[in-house]
């Protein structure tokens, strides 16, 4: 059985460095936690099996950025007066943008939701989407995959700190920063999971392990 320790935030070392994939957890009280960490635990065997050095951040990691104080001041700043259907999840959308100052003070890379798994994007195909002038980012949904060096981070906040994040509904991330995306070839190759009625995520994406 995989077994995830949030208490580290890495996974043991390696006598070869291997290419990171980071996620990032938060603690949210509406959140089932069971489930949380079994989806964590599929990310990480998932990504560990093509290659990657699986890495979970958390909210000390992002406090580490000189950007934290002041990104967290605009999200409660924005909570205020929002519609309660978006009231009631703000915390998720707080860790969706609190992320960005982790990254950035993990020295940047690649991060994915911890629902996100790998089914086939190998560290060379990484390789082949890495470009430094470029952020790159899935669009048309909330960011759930993205490549960002750390200058690619403090710009992406420095954005957020400026730009309405939240409308009627929470704005994407990719739209907010004005990309269009850039990482559409890679996409067949994770699975993003989602709950249905009889399926929770952590579930889906073990089925695709014992496929």
């Amino acid at each position: 059985m995989l077994i995830w320790d949030f208490q580290s935030s890495m996974w043991a070392s390696r006598h070869i460095e291997m290419k990171k994939i980071y996620s990032y957890y938060q603690s949210i009280q509406l959140s089932n936690q069971q489930e949380e960490f079994a989806c964590a635990n599929w990310w990480k065997h998932s990504w560990s099996a093509q290659g990657w050095e699986p890495v979970m951040l958390n909210r000390s990691h992002a406090q580490a950025s000189p950007y934290y104080n002041k990104l967290q001041q605009k999200l409660m700043q924005t909570a205020m007066g929002l519609p309660p259907e978006i009231t009631s999840r703000f915390d998720w959308v707080v860790a969706r943008y609190v992320r960005w100052c982790a990254l950035h003070a993990a020295g940047g890379g690649w991060m994915s939701d911890y629902d996100v798994y790998n089914k086939g994007f190998s560290t060379q195909m990484a390789d082949g989407c890495e470009d430094d002038t470029t952020l790159r980012i899935n669009a048309g949904s909330p960011a759930y995959i993205f490549y960002a060096t750390p200058d690619h981070c403090a710009n992406a906040i420095k954005k957020f700190l400026i730009e309405p994040i939240v409308s009627h509904k929470v704005i994407d991330e990719a739209d907010v920063l004005q990309i269009l995306g850039g990482l559409n070839s890679i996409l067949p190759a994770l699975y993003h999971a989602k709950a249905t009625k009889d399926l929770p995520r952590s579930a889906a994406m073990k089925n695709l392990s014992d496929a």
